[in-house]
């Protein structure tokens, strides 16, 4: 059974050139191959373009149908850290993602999440916890 995380980073929303630029960085450090590549907008269906991608393999960065803003973006793949399907959806001008995946195991995705974040996969940092936000008093 699949399984939703949603994430609330301890930070401003980002922009849609952070969403790329997470993407991108996930594809190489993380992703084997995209099996979905999906942008969206409020209101709309998602508009599929992995088997465009996939035949061009430019970079995420590079990618034409990428230049426009859109409202969210998803990746979808093979994590080589995880060894199981997941599928990351950014959402633009929010402080919000959203992990899915068949691994039901808070723990180990917050450690994801939190590389994702730190962009730390393969090094020695990687799939650690970091320390909690202080609550504001």
């Amino acid at each position: 059974m699949w399984q939703q995380y949603d994430v609330q980073l301890a930070a401003r929303p980002y922009c849609w050139e952070t969403m790329v630029d997470w993407a991108n960085y996930m594809e190489t450090a993380d992703f084997d191959i995209l099996d979905s590549l999906k942008i969206g907008a409020p209101g709309e269906n998602d508009l599929e373009l992995a088997h465009v991608y996939n035949q061009n393999k430019v970079g995420l960065k590079n990618f034409e149908r990428l230049k426009e803003e859109q409202g969210s973006l998803s990746i979808a793949g093979h994590s080589r850290t995880l060894n199981d399907s997941v599928k990351i959806v950014w959402f633009n001008q929010t402080r919000v993602l959203r992990v899915f995946t068949l691994i039901n195991d808070e723990t180990l995705i917050t450690k994801y999440v939190e590389t994702l974040i730190r962009r730390t996969f393969g090094t020695k940092d990687a799939m650690k916890l970091a320390k909690p936000v202080p609550l504001s008093s």
